[in-house]
């Protein structure tokens, strides 16, 4: 591939962006099954956008405990124990058309969906597509949590399903009332 063919302010050094790793498929996996279970039927996490302000929240400790506070969901004690979780991250989210965004999505996406962890069906309640955990990513999933190494990522996605379950539309309006989201231009990573 040359220069020419790479997306729109790529690099070669940029390929290991569009790249899933293990740790990625872990966190999208553990939010996707905690968006789709549900003691009253069938339910999936709706829509890539959706998907997306979540996985920003949930990698971004400190913007999730500032969205919380400014919706009343949050004291300060909880707010300090979020920040105090802020830790480097493997890849950085970057803004993009629709606010923050991973290229590595569609590489994580389609590794869960073909080791057969999650499927793609039409959501219940919009146009978009839904994910879901298969019975093998639900069991997967309860390995991971057994041995408390994801612990904290678990304690933010409860607090993700609980105070933000909200469309991607407005998971996005929120996030954009974040300076360090509405500021950043388009393809900027995001911190």
């Amino acid at each position: 591939m040359t220069e020419q063919n790479l997306p729109a302010g790529a690099r070669r050094s940029d390929r290991g962006r569009y790249r899933s790793s293990r740790e990625a498929e872990a966190r999208l996996l553990l939010l996707i099954d905690a968006f789709s279970r549900s003691s009253r039927g069938p339910r999936t996490l709706e829509g890539r956008v959706k998907l997306a302000k979540l996985d920003f929240l949930l990698r971004y400790p400190r913007h999730l405990a500032t969205v919380l506070a400014g919706r009343g969901n949050s004291t300060p004690a909880a707010r300090a124990d979020l920040i105090d979780q802020d830790s480097p991250l493997e890849s950085r989210m970057m803004r993009y058309r629709y606010g923050p965004w991973d290229p590595s999505h569609f590489a994580i996406l389609g590794a869960l969906v073909g080791r057969r962890l999650i499927e793609v069906v039409p959501a219940a309640t919009s146009q978009a597509l839904g994910y879901r955990t298969t019975a093998i990513g639900a069991a997967l999933v309860e390995d991971l949590l057994s041995d408390g190494a994801f612990e904290e990522l678990q304690e933010r996605i409860v607090l993700l399903r609980r105070h933000l379950d909200l469309t991607g539309e407005n998971l996005k309006k929120i996030l954009y009332e974040l300076p360090e989201v509405a500021d950043a231009t388009w393809h900027q990573e995001l911190s």
